[in-house]
């Protein structure tokens, strides 16, 4: 497979110094974010012995998916500046629908019979 190969502007790579310094930055803060998300998805499902919410799971979802793209920026591997230099970006995939076993007979738990 060849490469090809060209040259980046002087200029061009101080916009995307900054670019990168600044999305370093929004990377951490997101990071912060997701982990709050999480915490509180837990704390959800500690709680209420549920998974947390479906706009919850769309949230740390599309979230995830914005670090994706900055991560991709940060390494070259997208040339396009991602949000707000561009539209948010969709879900990369759509959270899986999580699944809860429903068992008709009370004296059996995840298809064992209990005592």
């Amino acid at each position: 497979m060849s490469e090809i190969v060209t040259e980046i502007e002087r200029k061009d790579t101080g916009i995307r110094l900054l670019f990168t310094l600044l999305f370093v930055f929004i990377l951490h803060a997101v990071e912060i974010v997701l982990a709050v998300t999480v915490l509180f998805s837990l704390a959800v499902a500690l709680i209420t012995k549920r998974p947390p919410g479906e706009r919850v799971r769309q949230f740390a979802n599309r979230t995830l998916s914005y670090l994706y793209r900055i991560v991709r920026y940060l390494t070259y591997n997208d040339h396009q500046a991602p949000f707000p230099f561009a539209d948010f970006p969709p879900e990369v995939e759509p959270p899986t629908p999580f699944r809860t076993e429903i068992t008709e007979d009370p004296s059996t738990v995840h298809g064992r019979t209990t005592p």
